[in-house]
């Protein structure tokens, strides 16, 4: 496994052009293909195929308008291969002055230039108010 400046710079890039509400950027980094999964912080949030995935992703860029910001922080990146993956924490302000800050990842192939196949968001809920403890 190599660390992959490549790989963050993409995930810089995608967040920049969701702040932006530019849903293009949809169209240049999300295969079509039929594996494709995305699975986000609602529990209705569980997308499976490509064509599925980059409408639900352009829906959520362009419902931002430009107005929602997505920050990125920790950002790490790593490929094998064809294969790479990213992790980031996440700062999502809204324009009422709500943030939110979701854990996110992803998992991407190179296919004529690096495609998410998989991306997770996960908003961190302490084990204990949910009522997951251990022996």
């Amino acid at each position: 496994m190599e660390r992959s400046p490549e790989i963050e710079e993409l995930v810089e890039e995608w967040f920049a052009a969701a702040s932006r509400g530019d849903a293009s950027v949809v169209d240049r980094y999300v295969t079509p293909d039929a594996a494709v999964r995305i699975v986000g912080s609602d529990p209705e949030e569980w997308i499976k195929g490509g064509e599925l995935a980059a409408e639900f992703l352009r829906s959520e860029v362009a419902g931002g308008g430009g107005e929602v910001t997505f920050t990125p922080s920790e950002t790490e990146g790593y490929t094998e291969g064809d294969v790479g993956w990213a992790a980031t924490k996440l700062t999502i302000s809204m324009p009422d002055g709500k943030r939110v800050q979701p854990r996110w990842t992803a998992v991407l192939i190179r296919q004529g230039g690096w495609k998410f196949v998989q991306t997770h968001a996960s908003i961190a809920v302490p084990n204990g108010e949910v009522g997951w403890t251990y022996a």
